[in-house]
């Protein structure tokens, strides 16, 4: 489809994902502009979390853009999160808010959701050591009955750790635990898609994530686990390809 001008409108919730052809398009985020080309997936931010554009979305010349489907693109999406991480500070959307979306096509029970994540947000979780061994050894030490604390301080691990592989693995185990011993399958997803943002560039946890989430789906009887099969499957791939 060749487009110029306005592509998607303030306020509005993109339902599409398109991928550039060719041609310049400009998003903007808290009144800063970022200029996306060639390659590029256009609005790929408020698609993924169906959340609504600040600002119009205009192609500034005559460009050409696709429609695309999440499962095709999946294994250049994930590398592009990584300039994508970087796009999010510059325009100060706050990451550590992020997670994937359900990419469900019926409306997600929002007010539940949203309690679940107020209530840890809330919840003291104490402070972890500066050093990263005595962090690693700190959470490792709290025992199931703690783990709503166990689940603050891993979040405050990977931001305080980023570059930790660790991290991912902390995420994911303790994903496994909230779902399994609290049966709270928003916050477990939440976690888990956690990793699949900010881990993106480490392919093995980003699978054990995205299996974990078919898992949980697939026990609800939720349809949605097809997707995060074909995911699954895309990733297994490219992992054999670095073997």
């Amino acid at each position: 489809m060749k487009i110029e001008g306005v592509i998607f409108k303030s306020g509005e919730i993109p339902k599409k994902l398109f991928k550039i052809q060719y041609g310049t398009i400009r998003e903007t985020r808290n009144k800063t502009y970022h200029d996306i080309s060639k390659g590029d997936y256009v609005a790929l931010v408020e698609y993924l979390l169906e959340i609504p554009l600040e600002e119009d979305v205009v192609a500034l010349e005559e460009s050409e853009i696709i429609d695309v489907s999440l499962e095709d693109e999946y294994e250049n999406i994930i590398n592009k999160i990584l300039e994508l991480r970087k796009i999010l500070y510059e325009t100060s959307v706050d990451l550590d808010k992020i997670v994937l979306d359900d990419f469900n096509f019926e409306t997600p029970d929002l007010d539940e959701y949203l309690e679940q994540v107020e209530s840890l947000l809330t919840l003291s979780g104490g402070e972890l050591p500066e050093n990263k061994e005595e962090a690693i050894k700190f959470i490792e030490s709290i025992e199931d009955d703690k783990l709503i604390t166990k689940v603050n301080l891993v979040k405050k691990f990977s931001d305080k750790f980023p570059d930790e592989q660790i991290g991912a693995k902390f995420l994911i185990e303790t994903a496994a635990k909230v779902y399994i011993v609290l049966n709270d399958r928003y916050v477990a997803k939440s976690l888990l898609k956690k990793v699949l943002l900010r881990y993106s560039h480490l392919k093995d946890y980003c699978y054990e994530a995205v299996k974990t989430l078919e898992s949980i789906y697939k026990d609800e009887g939720n349809i949605i686990y097809r997707r995060y099969s074909k995911i699954a499957r895309v990733l297994e791939v490219m992992l054999r390809g670095n073997s």
